[in-house]
């Protein structure tokens, strides 16, 4: 049965972004695509498109202002539904989508953002969305990303520092309700003797994150293969810390304004599970001229087999529930809790490596993709992206990201380890444009009647919608 909400013909007096703009994030930052670098922003459009299977308008206004130091971004989401699929969501009560505004929190998403300094500089500080958190080297944290989930926002907060004797870098998921905390303290020893001299470049850092609640086991559903949910999650059973320590250190072997290189190695531990060594080398490459940069890691890792390598990604805030892996004593392939997981590999040692290239050319188009594979089955990781901004009438978009799949024939195939954005604006004039996207999302079944009810599943949405925009 369906419901058609009288809500349409308001709804075309407002201006808005697009209505997926948190998911659409989530997956760029899961591949390291870059953000927009516009000095500020004001527009909007409004949007036709899925959510949970039902048809929603979005009325959204956003401001994004950047003046060098200090940036800030101020949304007021607002989604109403058009049309109510089976089954309906009684417990809403009205066209607006009840999901948006059940928790204190929600009402915190209208500052989406508070950043003060850059990432690198003396001191920096974001405040709300927290896209592609990165610690050290990236072999704990990497493109940690704390509001993947729409329907639960979290304000985030990181806080580095950085001097010629050392610095600090930290994160805080959620200041209200944290769960997720962690930081890296660095020091340049020779500092102590000589801050300039070239010896400075080397840098010991020690680490240490920690979900102190997370995930271990779910409460399962009235049939077998399903989860209870509570407050738009699975329902968890009972909860175990995971704790990444870790050490490293690099050095800076040379760095010019053409090229800058830097070897390094980090060995990790999670505790009560296995430990990681990682050696790799960073290079970075910029001709200014034609405004060109080449930025690649090449990295080794050898690890114990209940180990994983960059514990806190992009999708951890998913992952923690639901996490697919090869039960080696069993022979099958499961998803649990991936702190439970831990518990359920073995020992064995592994070898693998990871490559990550990102290409950038006069800011007309930017490629880039990383992979990482290890011994064992089901240990690939594949992301990529293709991001055309300069292009005078339409600017076009292509984002994937894939985990744990075997073989190099189901790296592009869709599944549920798949992810999948396609966005294409096409510009009628100077401010007024129409806007697409398609995307893959993992999304959590609400529906006790279904039988994944519990479970994270790969769904297909898409979205449409004309807008206007002042970029300054």
């Amino acid at each position: 049965m369906k419901k058609l909400q009288l809500a349409i013909a308001g709804a075309t007096l407002f201006l808005a972004w697009p209505a997926w703009a948190i998911d659409a994030q989530a997956i760029k930052g899961a591949v390291g695509a870059p953000q927009s670098d516009t000095m500020g922003q004001l527009g909007g459009d409004l949007n036709f498109g899925m959510i949970d299977g039902d048809l929603f308008t979005t009325i959204n206004l956003d401001f994004a202002l950047d003046l060098g130091k200090i940036g800030f971004g101020v949304r007021v989401p607002l989604r109403i539904r058009v049309i109510d699929e089976d089954p309906q969501n009684e417990e809403s009560a009205s066209v607006f989508r009840k999901e948006d505004w059940d928790e204190f929190a929600d009402y915190l998403k209208i500052i989406r953002y508070f950043r003060y300094g850059h990432k690198g500089e003396i001191v920096y500080l974001m405040l709300g969305d927290l896209p592609g958190v990165r610690l050290g080297h990236g072999t704990i944290v990497n493109r940690y990303y704390n509001n993947v989930d729409m329907d639960h926002y979290k304000m985030g907060l990181a806080i580095d520092i950085n001097t010629d004797y050392g610095g600090v870098e930290t994160l805080i998921n959620h200041l209200i309700d944290p769960n997720l905390i962690g930081g890296r303290a660095y020091l340049r020893p020779w500092s102590l003797i000589d801050p300039d001299a070239y010896l400075n470049n080397l840098a010991l850092g020690f680490s240490m994150v920690t979900d102190f609640q997370a995930p271990y086991e779910l409460v399962p559903g009235a049939t077998e293969g399903t989860y209870e949910v509570e407050d738009g999650y699975p329902k968890v059973a009972a909860d175990q810390s995971a704790t990444v320590i870790g050490g490293d250190i690099e050095f800076q072997v040379l760095n010019t304004s053409l090229l800058s290189i830097t070897p390094y190695m980090d060995l990790n531990s999670i505790l009560g599970a296995g430990t990681g060594y990682h050696a790799g080398i960073l290079n970075v490459f910029h001709v200014p001229v034609i405004s060109l940069d080449l930025q690649a890691t090449i990295e080794y890792r050898y690890f114990t087999g209940d180990y994983i390598p960059t514990y806190f990604n992009s999708y951890y805030e998913i992952q923690k529930f639901a996490f697919p892996y090869r039960n080696e004593t069993l022979q099958q392939d499961l998803v649990e809790p991936k702190r439970r997981v831990l518990d359920q590999m073995d020992g064995k040692g592994l070898n693998g490596y990871f490559a990550e290239v990102a290409f950038r050319f006069m800011n007309l188009f930017t490629i880039g993709a990383s992979f990482d594979d290890y011994d064992g089955l089901y240990n690939s990781n594949l992301r990529a992206y293709i991001d055309v901004p300069a292009l005078e009438i339409i600017q076009f978009g292509a984002y994937y990201y894939k985990h744990n799949f075997e073989g190099a024939d189901k790296a592009f195939t869709f599944d549920d380890k798949s992810l999948v954005l396609v966005e294409g604006k096409y510009q009628i004039n100077s401010y007024l444009y129409l806007v697409g996207q398609y995307w893959r999302i993992w999304q959590l079944n609400n529906d006790p009647a279904d039988e994944q009810y519990g479970q994270y599943q790969a769904i297909d949405d898409w979205s449409m919608g004309v807008g206007m925009s002042y970029n300054f």
